[in-house]
């Protein structure tokens, strides 16, 4: 009998998190637990095939619609699809910049088809001073989800994603300097709003090769130090982010990895 350990666990964990996501009690734990999707599919697909990993994909997702309804299925099957693309990406030999760019690009389609079409997220409503960026965040917080998932593939499924040598050069720089000037243009408020939409969008190359560089730089570390600096960065998660995003975006003049071209 053909093992399918993975293909198991990866059902259970699909049919929880989308009926967790069903319940507004245990929607935050239905959505911590979808980030395993994508890596776990990725590991059945690499161990156990394509045909076992995505029956037992598809079936998770028929219980979260049984149970909850087709609004959830829909969110499951938002989280699993990264876990193809990746394992599709890999097959094709898909540089690390580009991948990382490719799942940023998807969850950020995603996130802009969601406001379209249900209105902005509840948790933004309220706040309405940052409402109007609400489009440079979605592609921030893609580039974070497009680490998270790149970075489970590399500890987890124990792949080389070639994530610690992303380096997007001087493009986001440049873009960064333009959006930031087109930011504080205050006598153009339609500019400046689509200046200040950029420039935080922009920050999403930096969080990507920021994490990059951390992975590459803390990899040399003590395991006392690194675990320090992981439970630092759990209770300050905020500062944490502002950090690694900073260490993207200083990475180009100072190259911490000593990488070809960054600027010498």
């Amino acid at each position: 009998m053909r093992n399918i350990k993975i293909s198991l666990i990866l059902f259970a964990i699909v049919s929880l998190a989308g009926v967790a996501m069903g319940y507004d009690a245990f929607a935050a734990f239905g959505w911590g637990l979808s980030l395993f999707i994508p890596v776990t599919l990725f590991m059945g697909i690499e161990k156990e095939g394509f045909l076992f990993s995505s029956l037992a994909t598809l079936a998770g997702i028929g219980i979260a619609w049984i149970i909850g309804r087709w609004e959830v299925a829909l969110n499951v099957i938002e989280m699993a699809m990264p876990g193809y693309i990746t394992w599709f990406s890999l097959q094709k030999g898909l540089k690390g910049e580009r991948l990382a760019l490719l799942l940023t690009l998807y969850f950020y389609i995603i996130s802009v088809a969601e406001d379209l079409f249900y209105g902005p997220p509840r948790d933004i409503t309220p706040i309405k001073a940052i409402i109007f960026f609400r489009w440079g965040l979605y592609f921030y917080t893609s580039a974070l989800f497009a680490v998270i998932i790149m970075g489970s593939v590399a500890l987890v499924a124990k792949k080389e994603v070639d994530f610690k040598k992303i380096n997007f050069g001087a493009t986001p720089v440049v873009l960064f300097i333009l959006s930031g000037v087109a930011a504080i243009l205050k006598w153009f408020p339609a500019v400046q709003i689509i200046g200040a939409n950029a420039l935080i969008a922009t920050c999403g190359f930096f969080l990507i090769q920021g994490f990059a560089v951390a992975t590459a730089v803390i990899e040399k570390w003590q395991p006392l130090s690194r675990i320090i600096t992981f439970f630092i960065a759990i209770l300050f998660p905020l500062a944490a982010l502002v950090i690694i995003t900073l260490t993207g975006l200083f990475d180009f003049w100072f190259d911490f990895r000593k990488l070809k071209g960054g600027l010498k």
